[in-house]
């Protein structure tokens, strides 16, 4: 809060236990204040198995957060995950290929599972949406308006950038937790292959933060 961000991710789970309940209630503070400032949190659900998950940030007082599941690359989720119900969305996080920063030539990778990355990929899906809608209501024709900081602002809200996953489109198969993020993004790509210009790129920009912000 004090750096004025956007967004938290918090790819970890707490049990609460009697060692730690000042701890935890300090976190619960914090999450709550967070809450009341309009900041979009994005916690981890825990991977062990079909039980009711109390583990924290998630178990948290607010309903002002997104707890994230891990998903298989067909969507589908992973036993270990539990009942899909007690989470918001669920993400890719069966192993993930995660590169070596900085060395393009490098041959070794790493692949990542669980619903950590899954909550990674989350939260910057809200960052992608945010940026994309900011940078259109910066760019937009002012005799058109397509997208406004009003827009951009109103996605801050938990519950419009929860609108704006759903509307990207959800599998059925997930019980509509697993979104679709090609249904928007895929055909701004095939197009952008084209444009040279920055007008052009621009253009485009502008065209996905409108479809970010209504069904289609």
């Amino acid at each position: 809060m004090d750096k004025g961000v956007d967004i938290i991710s918090m790819s970890w789970t707490i049990d609460s236990n009697d060692s730690n309940k000042v701890e935890i209630a300090e976190l619960e503070k914090a999450i709550d204040a967070a809450a009341q400032e309009n900041i979009l949190m994005f916690c981890a659900a825990t991977d062990q198995g079909a039980y009711r998950d109390q583990s924290y940030p998630a178990a948290a007082g607010t309903k002002r957060l997104f707890k994230i599941g891990a998903a298989q690359a067909s969507g589908a989720a992973p036993t270990w995950l539990g009942d899909p119900a007690h989470v918001d969305f669920i993400f890719p996080g069966h192993q993930v290929v995660y590169e070596r920063h900085g060395d393009p030539a490098a041959k070794q990778i790493t692949a990542l599972t669980g619903s950590s990355v899954a909550t990674a990929l989350a939260a910057g899906l809200a960052a992608l949406v945010l940026y994309v809608v900011q940078a259109g209501a910066f760019y937009r024709d002012r005799a058109k308006p397509a997208v406004g900081l009003d827009d951009f602002r109103a996605l801050k809200n938990h519950e419009r950038m929860d609108e704006a996953f759903r509307m990207m489109g959800t599998t059925k198969e997930s019980e509509h937790r697993y979104i679709t993020v090609w249904n928007r993004f895929s055909k701004t790509v095939r197009k952008s292959e084209g444009a040279l210009a920055r007008d052009m790129w621009m253009d485009l920009v502008v065209s996905l933060a409108e479809s970010l912000m209504r069904e289609e």
